[in-house]
C-alpha cells in the first residue's frame, strides 16, 4: 500500500472508529461487535506505527473512546479515567509481560473479572457521597449524580471512622442477566428493548427521569481508584479490602500471581465458567499489584502501562443464509428471520438468527445464499452482524403480502405490518398472549388448543374466548366432556382481572405491561382512556409521541371499541377502575417533592388523582403545581425558575 492509499485508509478508519464510538458510548446502540471494533482499531494502530506522520493528536488511538451528551451537565474528573489496552492472544500476553519486566523484575499481577457494563466514577468527600459521572472522553463525563444515588448497593456514606478527605472510586454499573432478560422481554413487546445488558445499564444511567433509573435493578461494582487524598495504600489487594470495609459489593475472584502459566490457566477457567454467571464479563483485567510500580510505569495518552484487558474470544461464526422467512406477531408486525446452515456458538447449535426489521436487511445488504457473520451473546437470540460474501446477484425484495393471510402489508418506518383483522396467525398470537400470566392467566389454554380452536372457527375474535360453545368443542377430536368443562370453568374463573392486565391483553401496538401500568396510574377507568386526546396521553411520563398515537388510534377505532364491549358483555369485569371524588385539580399536572408531616407521598398522589389531576415525577414547562414539603431539593429551584405555582402542606390542607 503506497503512502497516498495508506493516508486514505487511515482517514476512513478514523471516521469509522469515531462513528462507532458515538453509537456505543453516546447512543447506547452499537452497530458492530466488540471484536469487529477491535479489528478496526488494531488496523489503525498498525498503520500509524508503520508511518507516524499519519498519526494526529486527535486520532482515536490516543483518546479514551467516549462522548458527552448535551442532555447532562458536564462533570470534570479530578484524575483522568483511562481505557485499557486489549490483549487477544497468548503472544500479546507474553509481549506485554516482557515489556513490563524490562523495568520491573518479577512483577506480581492482580487478576480480576472484566465486567461488561458502563464505567462510572463516584466521588466521596470526607466519606460522604458527593457526585458521580460517566467516563465520557476520560477527562469530562456526564453528571449522573442523582441516577447513581438511586442504585441500592452504592453507599451514601463510607463505613469508616477516618475516611479519606477525598476519593474517586471507579467501577462498573452492570445489569444482572436474569433481570435484564425479564425487563427486555417487556420492553421488546413495545419495540423498546435493549440489544444487550451493557446497553441496558448505560441507557438506564442516562435517563433524565431518576424514577426510571431507580426502577432498574442496577449494581455498582468498584474496580479501582482515581484521585485520593489522605489515603495510604501500597497494593491493589488493600484497595479491594477497603471497598469491602466501606460497604461496596465485590463480585468474582481476585487473585495475585507472577506466573504466566497460572494467568493462562485462570483465563481458561473463567472463560469456561462464564455462562454460569448472572452478570456479563468479557475477559480478565491484569494489573501490577504494587502501587509504587504502577506509578513508575505511568501512562500512555490512552492506557495505563501497568494494566491490560485479557479479552475473551467473541462468540461469532461464519455461516450461509439459506432463506429469509417471516414471523407474524400479535400486533401484526412482520419480523424477518435468517434461516442458516447450522453452526455451533458457545456450545449451542444455531440454525436461525434475528434480522430485527427490514431496514436492517437493507443496511446489511444481505439476501439468501449470502455468507454472513453471526453473533450470540448469553441467552440473547443470535443476530446477523454483517455480510462477508455475496452469493446472490439479486437484491432482497421487501415482502408485499402477509405470509399467513396473504393480505397487503403496510410499511411503517423500518417495519411491515399485517392489518387484516381476520389474519389467523395474528389471532393465534393475540389469544396466546391474552391467556398468559401477563394477562388473564388462563391455565390450559395453550398452543395446540389455540391452534385447534382458531382453525375450526371456534375462536374467530378475542371476545369468543369468553363465550365458548361447549358442544362445538366436544365435537373436536381429543376433547371429552371433562376436558371441555375444566377449560370453560378455568376461563370463567379468570374473568375478573385488574385494569392494567386488561389493557395489556388488548394487543395495542407498543403497549405491554409497563405502558399498561402507566396508563392505569394516570387514568382512573377505561372510558377516560378511550376518550383521552393524544396530548393528554403524551403527558404521561414514559409515554412518547409514537406510543401516544398508537393508543389514541386503537381507542378511536370502532371495531376495537365494539370488541371491548363484546368482551365485557361476555362476563369479563375490570376490578380496579376508580371513580373520581371531585374536580379540584382537574387537568392539573402536579409534581410532589420533599417530606410531609401529615401525609405520605402516596396519600398526596392518591388525592390528586381522585380530584382529576395527574401526578408527574419531574418538573417541566407543562407542570402546573409543585407540592413541596421539607427538603424539596432541586425541583423547588426549577419550579421557581419556570414560574410554576408552589404549594406547601398547609395550602394542600385548605383544599380538602
Amino acid at each position: 500500500m503506497n503512502l497516498s492509499n495508506k493516508a486514505k485508509r487511515v482517514e476512513k478508519l478514523v471516521e469509522l472508529i469515531n462513528y462507532h464510538n458515538k453509537r456505543y458510548y453516546l447512543d447506547d446502540k452499537p452497530e458492530i461487535s466488540d471484536a469487529e471494533f477491535d479489528l478496526l482499531l488494531k488496523e489503525l494502530i498498525s498503520l500509524e506505527k508503520e508511518d507516524p506522520s499519519l498519526s494526529s493528536p486527535s486520532s482515536p488511538t490516543k483518546k479514551v473512546g467516549g462522548f458527552v451528551s448535551e442532555n447532562f451537565k458536564k462533570f470534570t474528573h479530578i484524575k483522568r479515567m483511562y481505557s485499557l489496552e486489549n490483549i487477544s492472544n497468548n503472544e500479546e500476553l507474553v509481549k506485554f509481560i516482557e515489556r513490563i519486566e524490562k523495568k520491573i523484575k518479577k512483577p506480581f499481577f492482580m487478576l480480576e473479572p472484566k465486567f461488561d457494563g458502563s464505567s462510572v466514577s463516584i466521588t466521596y468527600k470526607n466519606g460522604e457521597f458527593s457526585g458521580a459521572a460517566t467516563r465520557g472522553d476520560g477527562n469530562i463525563g456526564e453528571d449522573i449524580t442523582e441516577n447513581i444515588r438511586t442504585i441500592k448497593n452504592v453507599p451514601l456514606f463510607l463505613k469508616d471512622n477516618n475516611p479519606p478527605k477525598l476519593i474517586e472510586i471507579r467501577g462498573e454499573v452492570i445489569f444482572p442477566l436474569k433481570k435484564f432478560y425479564s425487563l427486555n422481554k417487556k420492553l421488546q413487546e413495545i419495540d423498546q428493548g435493549f440489544s444487550n445488558p451493557r446497553n441496558a445499564a448505560a441507557g438506564s444511567l442516562r435517563q433524565l427521569d431518576t424514577k426510571i433509573t431507580a426502577s432498574r435493578p442496577l449494581i455498582f461494582i468498584p474496580w479501582g481508584l482515581g484521585e485520593y487524598v489522605n489515603f495510604n495504600i501500597t497494593n491493589e489487594f488493600m484497595v479491594i479490602d477497603k471497598f469491602k470495609e466501606w460497604g461496596f459489593s465485590i463480585l468474582g475472584e481476585f487473585l495475585r500471581t507472577n506466573n504466566i502459566n497460572f494467568i493462562q490457566q485462570h483465563f481458561d477457567k473463567v472463560l469456561e465458567s462464564r455462562d454460569t454467571l448472572d452478570y456479563e464479563i468479557d475477559g480478565l483485567v491484569m494489573k501490577i499489584d504494587e502501587i509504587a510500580n504502577q506509578k513508575s510505569l505511568g501512562f500512555t495518552s490512552k492506557y495505563p502501562k501497568w494494566a491490560a484487558a485479557l479479552k475473551f474470544p467473541s462468540l461469532v461464526a461464519k455461516t450461509i443464509v439459506n432463506d429469509i422467512t417471516y414471523q407474524v406477531g400479535r400486533s401484526g408486525m412482520i419480523t424477518p428471520v435468517a434461516e442458516l446452515d447450522e453452526v455451533t456458538l458457545g456450545g449451542v447449535k444455531v440454525r436461525r438468527a434475528s434480522l430485527h426489521n427490514f431496514e436492517q436487511i437493507e443496511l446489511l445488504g444481505i439476501n439468501s445464499k449470502d455468507e454472513v457473520l453471526i453473533e450470540r451473546a448469553g441467552d440473547v437470540i443470535p443476530k446477523v452482524l454483517k455480510k462477508i460474501k455475496s452469493n446472490n446477484k439479486l437484491k432482497f425484495q421487501l415482502p408485499t403480502k402477509c405470509p399467513c393471510c396473504k393480505s397487503e402489508l403496510h410499511k411503517d418506518g423500518s417495519y411491515m405490518f399485517c392489518k387484516e383483522t381476520s389474519c389467523i396467525e395474528v389471532l393465534k398470537k393475540r389469544v396466546t398472549y391474552l391467556a398468559s400470566k401477563k394477562c388473564f392467566n388462563i391455565i390450559g389454554l395453550g398452543g395446540n388448543i389455540i391452534d385447534n380452536f382458531v382453525s375450526n372457527n371456534i375462536i374467530k375474535k378475542i371476545s369468543d374466548i369468553f363465550d365458548l360453545d361447549k358442544n362445538r368443542i366436544m365435537n373436536l377430536e381429543g376433547f371429552g366432556e371433562k376436558l371441555t368443562n375444566n377449560l370453560i370453568n378455568e376461563i370463567n374463573k379468570k374473568k375478573k382481572l385488574s385494569m392494567d392486565k386488561f389493557i395489556n391483553s388488548l394487543g395495542i401496538r407498543h403497549v405491554g405491561e409497563n405502558v399498561s401500568n402507566l396508563l392505569c396510574q394516570s387514568f382512573d377507568n377505561l372510558d377516560i382512556i378511550s376518550n383521552a386526546s393524544i396530548e393528554e396521553i403524551e403527558l404521561i411520563d414514559g409515554i412518547g409521541v409514537e406510543i401516544a398515537n398508537s393508543i389514541y388510534d386503537y381507542f378511536n377505532n370502532l371495531d376495537n371499541l365494539e370488541e371491548i364491549q363484546n368482551i365485557l358483555k361476555n362476563g369479563v369485569s375490570i376490578q380496579n377502575e376508580r371513580s373520581f371524588k371531585g374536580n379540584k385539580m382537574k387537568g392539573k399536572l402536579v409534581c410532589i417533592t420533599g417530606k410531609f408531616k401529615n401525609y405520605s407521598r402516596q396519600e398526596l398522589a392518591d388525592y390528586v388523582t381522585s380530584q382529576q389531576g395527574k401526578v408527574v415525577s419531574s418538573i417541566s414547562k407543562k407542570t402546573n403545581i409543585l407540592l413541596a414539603g421539607e427538603a424539596p431539593g432541586t425541583k423547588l429551584k426549577k419550579a421557581k425558575e419556570l414560574n410554576i405555582k408552589i404549594m406547601n402542606e398547609l395550602d394542600f390542607l385548605k383544599l380538602q
